[in-house]
């Protein structure tokens, strides 16, 4: 069935369908992007790509496998606005599955649930299009579905009472396998009893936080998530290298990549960031920051599922929710096998910010995590 997404312009969704000058010419559906094969040269002036399963959001859970392909497209010289179309081959025919407009580097992000061969299309100033197919996406080489708990693949990180977080720990009872989902939480520890950060007292605290041993290096990283409603915990989704950390560049030494971090639904920055810390020399650095316009993408963050991922090159880190492009970092890029880690984390610094010990306990839910890593070279 033709489709098209809540991002498109109203104008574009009551589009009249152009009717097919000659019996060669492949139509779309009703309110599709009518353009004859013949009208452009496949390829010129557009580059595409289809990339995993990166989008689903929702508010049940879902295997990975449901997730929607995406199909990161650039039009040559396009401005801001243009219109540009995922079709699907229906017979001799195209029939529209998904729309987008370009923003101001003449992108667009498309999806499509189920395998197709597929043509991207825009008119523009003149007829541009190139044939894909969802064949061309990569392969996982890492899945979670999360319906039963691997002990043999995560365990509870060893870090508690130190650093940010000297009011809480790391513990295996803020972790369980339940519905499909593995569930982190924020909750009190009931061994211990009040601890002090700048004056005011505060339970001490539980936290959900473990980590894969396996790794990869380069590749697509996602992960479905429904995070936690309130602040004085952050849920986040990131990876790091192995061992210690020394000096030096990301190449050699690796780096801290957070693909996605939460802080709550009344966070006055919205509430996401995405960021990368390594350490050229001891003091380190920081890429990244805290989404601008969150709600372009979504809003309901701790009430429905979102696919957040990261696309790791040797150049650069694309990151994403739901296939839409929220940041890209060239700084800092790891160059060395990186792990997996989930955490929900009550750090000292945000404490104030919860609003009370009876709102606890705060959940994370996560329903997958994939893995598509580049061949080794």
């Amino acid at each position: 069935m033709s489709r098209t997404r809540s991002r498109t312009s109203t104008a574009l969704r009551h589009t009249a369908a152009l009717v097919c000058l000659t019996a060669l010419t492949a139509c779309s559906g009703a309110s599709g992007i009518d353009v004859a094969e013949s009208d452009y040269d496949d390829g010129a002036g557009i580059t595409a790509v289809v990339l995993p399963q990166l989008a689903a959001p929702g508010e049940d859970t879902e295997e990975s496998s449901d997730a929607e392909y995406v199909v990161d497209a650039t039009i040559e010289g396009a401005s801001a606005g243009q219109v540009v179309e995922l079709q699907v081959a229906d017979g001799d025919d195209w029939t529209l599955e998904d729309s987008a407009e370009t923003d101001e580097k003449g992108r667009v992000a498309l999806t499509v649930g189920e395998a197709s061969e597929l043509r991207v299309v825009s008119e523009g100033d003149e007829p541009v299009g190139i044939h894909l197919s969802t064949a061309d996406a990569p392969e996982a080489t890492f899945t979670d579905e999360f319906d039963e708990q691997l002990k043999d693949v995560w365990a509870t990180r060893d870090q508690g009472y130190a650093g940010v977080r000297l009011c809480s720990r790391a513990s295996d009872d803020a972790v369980e396998w339940v519905d499909g989902v593995v569930r982190l939480s924020v909750i009190d520890d009931p061994k211990k009893g009040t601890c002090r950060v700048k004056g005011e007292k505060y339970n001490y605290r539980l936290n959900g936080h473990i980590g894969t041993g396996f790794s990869f290096r380069y590749g697509h990283a996602a992960a479905r998530i429904k995070f936690q409603e309130l602040r004085g915990q952050h849920g986040s989704f990131w990876m790091q290298g192995f061992g210690p950390k020394p000096t030096g560049d990301a190449k050699v030494t690796g780096a801290e990549i957070d693909v996605i971090e939460y802080f709550g639904d009344d966070h006055p920055d919205g509430g996401l960031t995405s960021f990368v810390y390594w350490h050229p020399t001891a003091k380190g650095k920081t890429a990244g920051g805290w989404l601008p316009d969150p709600e372009q993408f979504g809003g309901d963050w701790s009430s429905k599922f979102h696919v957040f991922s990261v696309e790791w090159t040797p150049k650069k880190y694309v990151f994403r929710i739901d296939g839409q492009v929220t940041n890209t970092i060239t700084q800092g890029v790891s160059g060395q096998p990186e792990f997996l880690i989930l955490s929900l984390l009550s750090s000292d610094y945000e404490l104030q910010h919860l609003g009370g010990e009876d709102k606890l306990p705060q959940h994370m839910d996560v329903d997958w995590v994939k893995v598509w890593a580049d061949p080794a070279p």
